[in-house]
């Protein structure tokens, strides 16, 4: 019994280093405050106009106050941002977050960048408005071949914030193309409104740390299509009510692996989406909807994620 005790307590102190080793990068360098959009976990200037369609806040990489001060009663009000919330509940569960400000640069393996994708173990990306570089594009599959992390976030059809022709599906499915479909997802340009109970077999991350996921509603977002013919791992885990539970059509949450690397993509920003940011904007509270399902479902597969 003692050595079972002393086994568990080295297990407990070898997940608390992981975790505190564990960094999750949120993007901000494509457009994802243009519009009504404030998918950022952080802000501290608002009311701008930058060019290229990056406008209202410029979201800077670490955000203020310190993460170090997060308390397990710190309410996600206590950064500015669209994206606060999913912020602060990785802190208190003992991860680093940070920032990719505007203006940055996607790359992997490049030492002269300090927030080069190699020092972080999940990226996430939530509706970018600004088509990825060629550069940007390799950066993104080597991140996630060589065992990153990859949370894919899209909208709906049309869903173009800052007015450049190619919206965050347009954004996506340019790089699936490109690559040959790698990880055997695309997303559909489609506008869904539906709150969804037809969850697939599958338990990747439906029971999770973060507790079990029951539905997920859809304000106005785009399915994902599944094609196993290019990725035998693609799955779906939320599905529309009509459509087939296990099928390549009608998914509104998929994953899959590539390399050593995880992916997950859903089609709407409005479950991340917390309601609070730049008090500008038109946010809506789809984080603690579904009685709280939206944050368990993102927290699991964040930390789904993080596995190799």
């Amino acid at each position: 019994m003692r050595i079972l005790t002393i086994l568990m307590f080295v297990l407990l102190l070898s997940l608390a280093a992981f975790a505190q080793k564990s960094k999750i990068l949120f993007d901000a360098s494509k457009a994802e405050t243009a519009g009504n959009a404030d998918w950022v976990i952080d802000a501290d200037q608002f009311d701008l106009s930058l060019s290229k369609g990056r406008k209202q806040s410029n979201p800077q990489r670490f955000p203020t106050p310190a993460a170090a001060q997060v308390k397990q009663s710190t309410p996600e009000s206590f950064w500015k941002g669209g994206l606060s919330a999913w912020g602060i509940e990785l802190v208190k569960r003992g991860y680093e977050v940070e920032t990719l400000p505007a203006y940055a640069q996607i790359t992997y393996n490049d030492k002269k960048n300090a927030q080069d994708l190699t020092n972080y173990q999940v990226f996430v990306i939530c509706e970018p408005n600004i088509r990825f570089s060629q550069s940007e594009q390799e950066a993104l599959i080597n991140f996630v071949k060589n065992g990153g992390g990859l949370f894919m976030i899209a909208d709906h059809a049309d869903s173009d914030r800052n007015n450049d022709g190619c919206d965050s599906p347009c954004a996506w499915n340019e790089l699936f193309k490109n690559y040959n479909y790698p990880f055997g997802l695309e997303f559909a340009t489609d506008n869904l409104k539906e709150t969804a109970t037809n969850l697939a077999d599958e338990q990747a991350f439906i029971n999770g740390a973060a507790g079990k996921v029951s539905s997920l509603k859809f304000s106005n977002g785009a399915s994902v299509k599944l094609r196993p013919a290019d990725n035998k791992t693609a799955k779906g885990i939320v599905y529309q009510n009509r459509a087939k539970k296990g099928g390549n059509s009608g998914a509104m949450c998929a994953y899959a692996t590539y390399g050593s690397g995880r992916v997950v993509a859903m089609g709407d920003s409005s479950p991340a989406d917390d309601g609070t940011g730049d008090i500008k904007d038109k946010l809506w509270k789809g984080w603690d909807e579904e009685d709280g399902s939206h944050k368990r479902l993102i927290i699991n597969a964040t930390i789904w994620l993080l596995k190799k």
